[in-house]
C-alpha cells in the first residue's frame, strides 16, 4: 500500500466516524425533542382544559347571579305590589 492508499483509508475512517457521530447526535436531538414533547404537551393540554373548565364555571356562576338578581327583582316588585295593594 502506498502513502495515497493509507491517506484515503484514514480519510474514509474519519468520514465514517463523523457520519456516525452526526447520526447519533441527530438521534439524541430527536429523543430530546420527543421527551420534551411528551412531557410538556400533555401538561399544557391539561392546563388548557382546566382553564376552559374554570371559564365555564365562571359563566355558570354569572348566569346563576343573573337568575338570582331577576328572582330578587321579581320578589321586590311583588312585595311592593302587595304592600301597596296594587
Amino acid at each position: 500500500m502506498g502513502l495515497l492508499d493509507k491517506f484515503n483509508e484514514l480519510k474514509d475512517m474519519v468520514t465514517g466516524a463523523v457520519e456516525e457521530a452526526k447520526g447519533q447526535a441527530g438521534e439524541m436531538a430527536g429523543d430530546a425533542t420527543d421527551a420534551a414533547y411528551q412531557e410538556y404537551v400533555p401538561d399544557m393540554a391539561g392546563q388548557a382544559g382546566d382553564a376552559v373548565q374554570g371559564a365555564q364555571d365562571a359563566v355558570q356562576g354569572a348566569g346563576d347571579s343573573v337568575q338570582n338578581a331577576q328572582d330578587s327583582a321579581t320578589g321586590a316588585v311583588e312585595d311592593f305590589r302587595n304592600e301597596h295593594g296594587l
